[in-house]
């Protein structure tokens, strides 16, 4: 028969103990057979906040001399106190000192789940206070404390003597005992509670058991915390721009809604770029503020472009008011064009953004006020645009103040289908070119047809109406300033002598969609074929010289555009005339993993239109040939091609590959670039490149990997410094990294060549250093 098991519940109380009453106690056996204890009466009914103040011993034998005697334990005993979890060897408590005595492998867990060990303990009955020797602790986030003794004061601070401390695993898988990565060994280790801060005192940092550095003073976050104030892992760098440069960010936590961080970057050749970020969260928003200034030593020429002081600021963020209405902002602005890049300055955590506008050559602030109700939209928005291209001339880059638009869904619906009602104002200015003024109202209509062998039909009409004033023509635009340039025939005022114009336009489009998707089991594979034909009407000639054409110089014909009946990106432009959009995209996927999808398409005019760009592909009777190709096997091999073919020469115009690998140990991709179009309005220019990248995991733990831009055009480039003429295929940039991470750190060295220049930005070749000791900073 296994041997009993005894359990001891006793209700500690203060009434009870101030009373000098005996302490009720029983025991009972977890066997079939019953054990009576002396005093064996019904235990009293307990008080709803009794789970507080009880305590439950569970021991192979609990004894108990007399009633006012101590109680021993013996015997794999654990004692429940509230939330608090206890196991020893060996158990004694006095109630009438309310002490706990814990002997032989001795393991306490509180309400937070930390578990500390010890080879013999000395608690209060609460186990908030008391004395441990061989002290050891497992922590959140597998953060570890040792010691060859503790204290424990007020339940909320715990000193350590002789102290180790380490975020590492200390046993390998077989649970054999291995050196840490890390550790720290301090005389003295604090650990308060209630400021959630670990101090250590007359600390070694050891990395594999090598002491490296010695730290009289060191604070760091207590693993239970999601922030606290302190420093954060630094960055360390040098490279031919700024010398040897540093960083080490320190975060500051305000409140329970707010936080900053600050990040000064020191450089040896510019002196120091003081860099802070202030974040802000409330039920009703959020705001995010950066900036960042620089004293710059500036020791060329005056008219350089480069000013003394540098700066940057960007900022993003939105209130509610109410439910219906939010105001929101974006904005980000530079002292110069080439400071971002200097100094390696980018948008950080909520500031980031889906694509780097710095990298577009152009900077975009924004400031909206947007409301919605019941279907009805409305958006009252600014823009100003700052160049980052030496040749940009701040006088020509336009401001918007304001754009406004206002969109109604009609709820009810209109000859079966779904229509709304639209009006936009956009008024743009410049401080010294041609200013405009616009105004569209448009009704749509749209509705959806299935028949019931499959065929799709989506009809719909559009009804558009634009007003046009123009002034200062004879200024020009940021596009053409030039009255003598050949560009000045989109800008009549140029030359006609007449700098004010008004014009008008009306835009009607009708228009049907067919589709018939088809789906079938063929050879294994699941078959998907989907043909695509798009009829659209519109007047023919809905866009005169005299209207310029601001907010629609960008289009990437492809195919997920094509059967769109207005490709136009703004309302500048419109696409008019009558033509037709067919297409057919298809896919094949195999019980193995491996898919194939692909897709081609063109649009076929009645008549050309010059609302596009030639260089797009669109415009003539016939336009370039659009597609895309995919194979994909599993989630480890995936090749995605996108085309656009020219329809007299079957030149590519446009293409854009990317292969990837993915196993456990080797990651790669490589993607390819050719736009032959040229388009000087939107800033795109004939280029052609390959870039490769590449991580290779050398072991657990160690990893190398790489990066390569190379443009295949090869435009001639004259170094700066050098004067040497660089022709032919050259490197735009490259990477090469190695790293080391596990449990408990990251380590990093980055080697990169930047061969990006300009009038006032060189070419850098740069080393930098990261690395964390994860549990040491937030």
């Amino acid at each position: 028969m296994s041997r009993n098991r005894r359990i001891a519940r006793l209700w500690i109380s203060t009434v009870l103990a101030s009373a000098g009453a005996a302490f009720p106690f029983f025991a009972y056996a977890q066997s079939d057979l019953a054990v009576t204890a002396r005093n064996a009466a019904p235990p009293p009914s307990e008080p709803a906040d009794a789970d507080a103040d009880q305590v439950l011993f569970e021991a192979d034998t609990v004894l108990r001399e007399n009633e006012n005697g101590p109680i021993i334990a013996e015997g794999d005993v654990r004692a429940f106190f509230g939330e608090r979890y206890l196991r020893a060897d060996k158990l004694i408590y006095d109630p009438a000192a309310d002490i706990v005595i814990a002997e032989g492998n001795v393991s306490i867990t509180d309400e937070n789940l930390d578990t500390a060990f010890a080879g013999r303990v000395e608690l209060s009955g609460d186990l908030r206070d008391g004395i441990a020797e061989n002290f050891s602790a497992l922590l959140e986030d597998n953060a570890r404390l040792a010691a060859e003794s503790a204290v424990r004061e007020r339940g909320a601070k715990t000193r350590l003597n002789k102290a180790v401390y380490t975020a590492c695993d200390v046993c390998n898988g077989e649970g054999e005992a291995k050196t840490p990565t890390w550790r720290i060994k301090s005389l003295r280790v604090t650990r308060d509670e209630e400021r959630k801060v670990i101090r250590f005192h007359h600390s070694f940092v050891e990395i594999k058991g090598v002491p490296i550095l010695y730290v009289p003073f060191l604070q760091a976050p207590d693993p239970s915390v999601e922030r606290q104030s302190g420093f954060l892992a630094p960055h360390i760098g040098a490279s031919s721009r700024l010398g040897f440069n540093f960083e080490m960010p320190y975060y500051l936590a305000i409140s329970n809604h707010q936080d900053a961080t600050f990040f000064p970057k020191f450089t040896t050749e510019d002196g120091v770029l003081w860099q802070g970020e202030y974040r802000r969260r409330g039920n009703r928003g959020y705001h995010v503020l950066s900036g960042g200034v620089i004293d710059f030593d500036n020791q060329n020429t005056p008219d350089n472009g480069v000013p003394g002081v540098r700066w940057h600021y960007f900022g993003r963020g939105y209130r509610n008011f109410g439910e219906n209405w939010r105001a929101s902002y974006d904005i980000e602005r530079v002292s110069d064009d080439a400071y971002l890049r200097n100094y390696d300055v980018e948008r950080r955590g909520d500031l980031r953004q889906a694509l780097n506008r710095s990298s577009t050559n152009q900077l975009r602030s924004n400031a909206k006020l947007a409301w919605a109700k019941n279907g009805s939209r409305l958006t009252i928005d600014s823009y100003l645009f700052q160049g980052l291209r030496v040749q940009d001339d701040a006088q020509t880059t336009p401001y918007v103040l304001p754009l406004i638009d206002f969109q109604h869904d009609v709820t009810q619906k209109v000859a079966g289908g779904r229509a709304s009602l639209g009006a936009n104002i956009a008024l743009l200015q410049r401080t010294g070119g041609a200013d405009s003024r616009r105004f569209t109202a448009n009704a749509n209509w749209e509705r959806d047809l299935t028949t019931r062998g499959g065929h799709r039909f989506n009809l719909f009409a559009e009804a558009r109406g634009d007003i046009y004033y123009f002034e200062d023509l004879d200024e020009g635009t940021e596009v053409c300033s030039d009255p003598t340039a050949a560009c000045a025939v989109n800008f009549p005022g140029l030359t006609s002598g007449d700098p004010t114009k008004a014009e008008t336009r009306f835009a009607p489009t009708v228009g049907v969609e067919w589709s018939y998707p088809l789906t079938r089991e063929f050879g294994g594979a699941r078959l998907f074929v989907e043909p695509r034909v798009q009829l659209v009407a519109s007047l023919a000639n809905r866009n005169p010289a005299e209207i310029i054409n601001e907010d629609s110089q960008s289009i990437e014909f492809d195919y997920a555009g094509l059967f769109d009946y207005n490709k136009a990106t703004g309302f500048d432009a419109f696409e008019d005339g009558q033509r037709m959009n067919i297409g057919i995209s298809a896919s094949a996927v195999w019980p193995n993993g491996f898919a194939i999808e692909g897709a081609i398409g063109q649009q076929l005019r009645a008549q050309t239109t010059n609302a596009f760009e030639f260089s797009s592909g669109l415009g003539e009777t016939s336009s370039d040939i659009v597609g895309s190709l995919n194979l994909r096997y599993g989630s480890n091999i995936s090749i995605e091609n996108r085309f656009r073919i020219e329809n007299d020469t079957g030149a590519i115009q446009r293409a854009e590959s990317m292969a990837s690998y993915r196993s456990r140990r080797f990651r790669a991709n490589v993607s390819y670039v050719r736009l032959n179009e040229e388009n000087i309005s939107n800033n795109l220019v004939s280029r052609e490149e390959l870039t490769a990248r590449g991580n290779i995991k050398l072991s657990e733990h160690w990893s190398v990997g790489g990066a390569w831009r190379l443009d295949l055009v090869g435009n001639p480039v004259t170094d700066p410094i050098t004067m040497e003429v660089d022709e032919g295929p050259r490197t735009i940039r490259q990477d090469f990294i190695i790293g080391y991470e596990d449990e408990c750190s990251t380590f990093g060295i980055t080697y990169r060549r930047d061969r990006t220049q300009d009038n006032n930005l060189t070419p850098d070749n740069a080393v930098l250093i990261s690395f964390t000791l994860k549990s040491l900073a937030n």
